[in-house]
Formats: C-alpha cells, structure tokens, sequence
C-alpha cells in the first residue's frame, strides 16, 4: 500500500485463510491447512487458486523476513495453470445495446441510477479509465468547458490529465442536466454518484452490470468460461485505438507511448497487455505493412 497498490485481493485472501486457519500462531501453520485452502471446497484447481498462493506466499515471505518463520509452509508441487483470461472486446452494437435497455427494466432501487450507469459506461468506453479511476472522479476533476478529466492519486500515486472528445463531453453534460432538480453536482461530490448520493462502489455496480449485458443480450459464445467484465472496456478502447491509428495511416509505433500515457502506465511493456490481436486489428496492420513495403506509408 506504501508503494501505491490498492493490496484489496490479497486482504481479501488473508482473511479468508484466517478465518480457515482459526485463531493460531503463525509459527503452528502446516502445510496441509495451506492445501485444503487453496483447493477451496470444490477441490479444483481455477486461476483463484494461484491468486491465493500469490497472496501467501508474500505473507509467509514477510513473516521469514522478520524472523516470525524458518520456512514457508507451502506445497512443493504445483498443478498445470489454466490458460489465461482472454478479454472480451465489446463492438459498437454491443454498446448500443446495453445503453438502449429502458430505465423501466432496471430494479427501481439498484445502486446506481439508469442515467448514471450509461454514464459510466461510455465514460470506460471512451477513456480507457480503470473502472475504480471513473467511480473516484469528483466534479471538480471533470472540466467540460476544457474537455479533460483529472485523474488523481490512482495506481502508483499517480495523478494525469485525460482529454476527451466533443460526443463525450456532450454526453456527460447530459448526464449532468438529467440530475434531479435541486440536486446538482457540486465541485465535493463525486460526479457518478451512487442512488444515496454517494461514491459508486464497485461490487455494487458489477452486479448492476452483470444483469444488464444479460438483459442487453451481450454474452460470450467463443466458449471462454468467463463472460464480459467491466474492465474489458479499457482492453477495447486500447485496441479501438490502434486500428484507428492504422486507418488513418498514422506511424503507430510513434503513437504506443502517447496511449501509454494516457492509459495511465509507466512503462510501454504495461500497454501491451491490452493490445489483443483481432482479426480486424490484423488486417489494418497487414495493410499498413503492404503500403510500407510498396513504399506508400504514409506517417503522421
């Protein structure tokens, strides 16, 4: 936490083995208590497996570290990972879709209001924000006459500026104009606020969104066992930018740092993890590479 991370996973883990261990000295942890926790009830192996052992495995090295331990209690043998999460990347239609469910099928008293959900998502879709970046915005960090959007103390302790285009900007002054008379969003209010008027919380809002990409009819069908989250709308923006940069014949290896910077990373190595290769990423990048080859690349 001193270094910036939000460490909200693995205190999660933490606690969950505590409370499978009970009340003991970490001196009189065995390694079988470790086993059965990290196969979970179900006894199967699923990514939350290894994000459980990551989680003690730096405890017990903290605990060696400052003599509480002689060694880790942990298992020697590991089981074959599972193939990584690939991220869903939503097309404009799916968009479209999920803004279009009426007000009249959301919960009359779900956490967030219909307006503001909509708000929230195309605030994801067309920033790239992480979903914790865009619940944390308070008015005053929203600048419409400017078109930018301060993003403050966020992974790292770092602080940016994010533009944004005219739609954008417009669609968020008409989220503001839809708050109930009497009720407008002061500069020390966060400007997507949940039905009580306060911050939106994240669990609350993946719930209201799970129930809406299935009433909006946006599912996975390439038989991945994960479905669409919240935080594959940063992979979108990532990759909706780089075949636009292709397109318009734009010289992308220049631009991958600016997207960097706007993402929020440090290094350009971070980016890459959000730069899945579609089919119609492949092509634009294909065609990119004739023109260079022809000697017709046009950079910009």
């Amino acid at each position: 936490k001193a270094l910036g991370l939000v460490f909200r996973i693995d205190t999660y883990r933490l606690q969950a083995f505590l409370r499978h261990i009970g009340d003991a000295d970490v001196e009189a942890i065995r390694t079988d208590q470790v086993q059965t926790f990290l196969q979970g009830k179900l006894g199967i192996v699923t990514p939350v497996w290894f994000s459980k052992f990551g989680a003690l495995s730096r405890f017990f090295k903290y605990a060696i570290s400052r003599g509480y331990l002689q060694y880790a209690p942990l298992p020697t043998s590991f089981p074959r990972k599972p193939d990584p999460m690939s991220p869903f990347l939503y097309t404009v239609a799916q968009i479209k879709s999920l803004l279009d469910v009426p007000d009249s099928a959301y919960h009359p008293s779900a956490h967030i209001r219909p307006h503001t959900m909509r708000a929230f998502l195309v605030l994801l879709y067309g920033t790239g924000l992480r979903p914790g970046e865009a619940m944390k915005l308070m008015r005053s960090d929203v600048d419409l006459d400017q078109a930018v959007l301060t993003v403050r103390n966020t992974k790292f302790f770092k602080s940016r500026l994010v533009p944004i285009g005219p739609e954008l900007t417009r669609f968020l002054a008409a989220y503001e104009d839809k708050c109930p008379k009497g009720t407008l969003i002061a500069s020390d209010q966060p400007f997507l606020r949940c039905r009580l008027g306060k911050h939106l919380k994240i669990d609350a809002v993946d719930s209201v969104f799970q129930w809406l990409r299935v009433e909006a009819h946006v599912l996975r069908l390439d038989g991945s066992g994960h479905q669409p989250r919240l935080y594959d709308f940063r992979h979108t923006f990532a990759v909706t930018r780089l075949v636009t940069w292709y397109r318009d014949g734009k010289d992308v290896q220049r631009l991958l740092p600016h997207l960097a910077t706007y993402l929020g990373h440090v290094h350009i190595d971070h980016t890459a993890h959000y730069l899945t290769m579609t089919k119609e990423l492949l092509k634009e990048a294909s065609i990119c590479f004739e023109r260079y080859a022809m000697g017709e690349a046009r950079h910009a």
